[in-house]
């Protein structure tokens, strides 16, 4: 009994540890004169939401997981970005002096890749 507390025990914590390091989170792939190209996992919670920011060039977006994003520029207008998994979407590149944020407002992942069209 004693033995399969300290498994149990050992799992719980293991669940907890890994519940605290997931993080929403932009993952380089490659960059040069032409493009920038990062993967993104946002996770559900407004709490993984990606931190204001803003694109200065074009760009293309392939969802990689099928998903729902909330998009809030810093003026509080709202818009949703329906994602189709394997699907690839033209992004112009943002309103000079807009920032946004993203949040998922799926119950799962949504990782996208995407390319930067550097112009």
């Amino acid at each position: 009994m004693k033995r399969f507390s300290l498994i149990l025990l050992g799992s719980i914590l293991l669940q907890v540890a890994q519940a605290e390091t997931v993080s929403s989170k932009r993952i380089t792939q490659f960059s040069n004169k032409q493009v920038n190209v990062w993967k993104t996992i946002i996770y559900p919670s407004s709490a993984q939401q990606l931190a204001m920011h803003r694109h200065e060039n074009n760009r293309v977006l392939i969802a990689l997981s099928d998903g729902l994003l909330k998009i809030t520029n810093d003026k509080g207008k709202i818009h949703y970005l329906q994602l189709k998994k394997d699907t690839a979407y033209f992004l112009k590149k943002d309103i000079a002096n807009e920032l946004h944020s993203d949040e998922n407002i799926s119950n799962h992942p949504v990782k996208v890749m995407v390319i930067e069209l550097n112009e």
